[in-house]
Parts: C-alpha cells; structure tokens; sequence
C-alpha cells in the first residue's frame, strides 16, 4: 500500500463508510439483532420485524475470507450476513481452495458433493485462488459445484459471491476469474454478486478493510464485506431473503 493512502479508518469510520455504500446503492437489508453494527451502518437498515421472524437459513461455501482467515472465523462475513439477516448459517471455508484449486483439500465441485442440508439459501464465495489453475476448466467447474449444490440444497436459492481484491493492486487474470464466473452463473440462471465488478473494496480505501500485511480483511472489514453480502443478497434473492 502507498503511504500517500488515507490512514486506515477507525471502526466507526468504516462502517460509517459501508453504510455510505449501501445507501449509494440503493440496498435493502434488516437491521443485525445484536450490537454489532453502529448506528451510522443502522440508519440504512429497516427495523427488524416485531413479530421475531427470522430470515432464511443459510450455507456459506468459501476460500479464507469466509474462513476469517488473520480475523475471526466465527465471525467472519458469512456469520454477519447471517446476523444482519437474523438467519442461522453453516459455513465450509477452507484457505486456499477455489473451483479448480484444491490447496491440499478438495475443490469446490468435491466439497459440493459431499454437501447437503435442508438451508433455504446456499451462497458460494471465492474463486481468487484459482487464478493460477487452467482458465479454461473454470467455467465448468462453477457448473459442477452449481448442479452439485442443487442436488444437495433441493429447493434452495443459490447465489455466487465473487473474489474480492486478493491480491491489492487488482490484475487482468482477477477480473479473468472474475468475467469467467460470471459468465458462467449468467449461463445456467444463477445470480452473480461480483465484489470487483461493482468496486466493494476501492483501492484507495483499502486498507480500511483488508490488512496490507496479511493481504485478508480485518475483523472490521469482515463485517463491513457481511453487511455488503446482505444488502446484495436483499438485491437478487429479495422473494428469498424477504420470505
């Protein structure tokens, strides 16, 4: 990162800055039933009901940054979104992993395999990993890990979460990944929500998400990437996450 770059913001700035965000995007999404987000990021959000309905269940497959990976993993951005939902989640993130990239575990097509469950919404985050592995195999590994999925999930909303900024500056193989993925979910009818596409990270505000050492967001940037992932999730699921 230059040392020219704004500081990196304080808790209170960033989510002040992801409410700032949301709201420029028109985004929708319940208000978190616990105290984690502030006051600037909750004056975006609508009350939660009255009646204590909860939100549609949830599975999370992913690489570190749903892992938490230099944060906490049992608070990382698929937990938020899920709190900010007032859903339950399950998550499987392995560091590493992608479509095509297995890091010494198994790819996503192979976890989706041994996935099933009765959650009513199934997002798949990643594919920054895979950036080194045979381009041309991608496509069809998103298919596989999508059919795969919905054998598993019967009935469930699936939707693809792209790779985030990993690593910062952006290169033309990420936004390959990123263009393949999205072509693909476009292809077989699955919303596609692309981090890089619609500039969740802006480069020179980076480092209020995502920790130059460690190249992973923060506890913070976390929670700002799990209000993102419900406020899009409200956007392309809204029959789903509304219900």
């Amino acid at each position: 990162m230059s040392s020219s770059r704004p500081r990196r913001l304080t808790r209170r700035a960033g989510l002040a800055a992801a409410a700032g965000l949301l709201a420029g995007a028109g985004a929708v999404a319940a208000r978190p039933a616990g105290p984690a987000v502030d006051s600037a990021a909750a004056a975006v959000l609508p009350p939660a009901p009255a009646d204590g309905m909860r939100g549609p269940s949830m599975f999370v497959l992913g690489d570190s940054w749903a892992a938490g990976l230099h944060a906490d993993p049992d608070d990382a951005l698929g937990q938020v979104a899920a709190r900010v939902l007032r859903s339950s989640v399950r998550v499987d993130a392995i560091s590493g992993t992608g479509y095509l990239n297995p890091a010494g575990a198994r790819t996503y097509p192979d976890r989706a395999a041994a996935a099933h469950g009765d959650e009513q919404l199934v997002v798949v985050q990643g594919g920054s990993n895979d950036g080194s592995q045979d381009l041309d195999a991608l496509a069809g590994a998103v298919r596989e890990t999508v059919a795969r999925l919905q054998s598993g999930f019967p009935g469930a909303a699936l939707v693809l979460l792209g790779p985030g900024p990993d690593p910062l500056p952006v290169t033309s193989g990420q936004r390959r990944v990123d263009e393949i993925i999205a072509g693909a979910a476009k292809a077989i009818g699955v919303p596609y929500v692309s981090m890089l596409q619609q500039d969740w990270i802006p480069e020179d505000r980076a480092d209020a998400v995502i920790d130059p050492a460690t190249a992973h967001p923060t506890p913070q940037g976390q929670e700002y990437l799990g209000i993102r992932l419900a406020a899009a999730l409200h956007l392309v699921v809204p029959e789903v996450v509304s219900a």
